[in-house]
């Protein structure tokens, strides 16, 4: 059965007032315990001193002498029958000596008449003495009792008080056992609770809805969480997280980044992210003084291919043209459209002498792989410009111009050729 929160305080605090109850009962009642073990000590020092007394008037007075004070001691013995008759809660043990005290105590009394009743003015002095030691023998005898009684009556004192605080001490153990344990698995409770409550606060409000599993139940958290939980359900249905939103904006984004820098009918990338790559480079160069080579590129007479075939079939030849150019050239390399059908490769660190390979590449593998146009092979050429940057260039702009007179010159020169430009200062 799940007790609500606050159940579960009111069953706390009822506990812990029916323990402190438990403890002052074990402390009064220990207290009543020790008071009556006390009692029976003040009991029986106060017999044996009786007892004391008695046998001291006998054995320092002559009771055989005519001026002997016999009011006087029986008025003692009288006090110490009332003492006798006034005895406390005794054990079984202590109730056995009292029974002997109270016996001897009646022979005593018997045995001092029956002396004081003619003095034995007759008798031999041997008997009187005797009957004195008879008398001295039960006085001590009771005494002895009265001992034996105060010894076993400390002994129940020490172990009244042993066993009590012995009690006392559980009680209150099991008491501090409760409270600790009540307190720790209520501020248990609240913590956790609330740090999952928190937690599942914290993971909304960045826009990952997630509902609130509670480790530990109670009706009032549970009422909580369930409002939070249908509340999620309703948000998780209209809106879009802020990780979903995230990743879409990005993959647009990237799609839009693509778009922007690649060329719609090639698919290769287009004149600004040729510019933008270019630049950085031309800008590396300058820091680092490496060899940086273009090649610019031009197909040969294409003019009269869309004017043969088709502009379909001539944009089939600028796509083949650029799936040739971009498996000859190196991973590091960047291959775009310049515009219409001329493409611009950049090659950084490369010498003009890889760079002169990397055209020829080109070359031959265009030959070996012409394009068909209904079953036919449409030889296509290209006419290759190459420039390395170097001092006299002061921008990127600056090399694709010399690029450009290379190619030119190849184009003059009979086409489908490779020129390099040479500075003329």
């Amino acid at each position: 059965m799940k007790l609500s929160l606050q159940k579960q305080i009111y069953v706390f605090t009822f506990s812990s007032c029916i323990f402190f109850l438990a403890l002052a009962i074990s402390i009064l009642w220990s207290i009543q315990v020790v008071n009556v073990a006390l009692e029976r000590e003040r009991y029986a020092n106060k017999v044996e001193n009786h007892a004391n007394i008695l046998k001291q008037f006998i054995s320092i007075e002559n009771i055989y002498a005519s001026d002997f004070n016999t009011d006087s001691w029986l008025a003692l013995d009288r006090e110490f029958s009332e003492l006798l008759l006034k005895t406390p809660n005794l054990t079984a043990q202590q109730q056995t000596i009292q029974h002997s005290i109270e016996s001897q105590n009646k022979n005593v009394l018997r045995l001092f008449n029956a002396i004081n009743k003619n003095k034995l003015l007759n008798a031999d002095n041997k008997i009187k003495q005797h009957l004195k030691a008879r008398l001295i023998n039960q006085l001590e005898a009771i005494r002895a009792d009265s001992i034996h009684l105060f010894n076993i009556v400390q002994v129940d004192i020490n172990s009244v008080i042993k066993r009590q605080v012995t009690w006392i001490l559980s009680v209150l153990l099991l008491s501090l056992f409760t409270l600790v344990y009540g307190a720790f698995k209520l501020v248990r409770i609240f913590r956790t609770s609330l740090q999952e409550v928190k937690s599942a606060f914290v993971k909304t409000s960045s826009g990952n809805f997630q509902k609130i599993e509670l480790s530990n139940s109670s009706e009032e958290f549970e009422s909580i969480a369930s409002a939070f939980n249908d509340m999620n359900t309703e948000l998780s249905e209209t809106t879009v997280s802020l990780e979903s939103m995230t990743k879409i904006v990005a993959e647009r984004t990237e799609v839009l980044e693509k778009l922007s820098n690649t060329d719609p009918l090639t698919n290769v990338a287009n004149r600004r992210a040729l510019f933008e790559r270019g630049n950085a480079e031309f800008a590396r160069v300058q820091r680092s003084h490496n060899k940086f080579t273009i090649i610019l590129l031009d197909c040969d007479l294409f003019k009269d291919v869309n004017d043969q075939y088709g502009h379909a079939f001539g944009d089939e030849v600028l796509k083949h043209i650029c799936n040739i150019c971009s498996t000859e050239i190196r991973n590091i390399d960047f291959f775009a459209r310049y515009g219409g059908e001329e493409f611009i490769i950049l090659l950084p660190e490369s010498e003009l002498a890889g760079a002169v390979k990397t055209a020829e590449r080109i070359q031959k593998s265009l030959a070996s792989n012409c394009p068909s146009f209904e079953g036919n092979e449409i030889t296509v050429t290209l006419s290759l410009g190459i420039c390395t940057v170097s001092d006299s260039h002061t921008n990127f702009e600056a090399v694709i111009k010399d690029a450009d007179t290379a190619m030119y010159r190849a184009k003059e020169s009979g086409r489908n050729r490779i020129e390099v430009f040479k500075s003329t200062s």
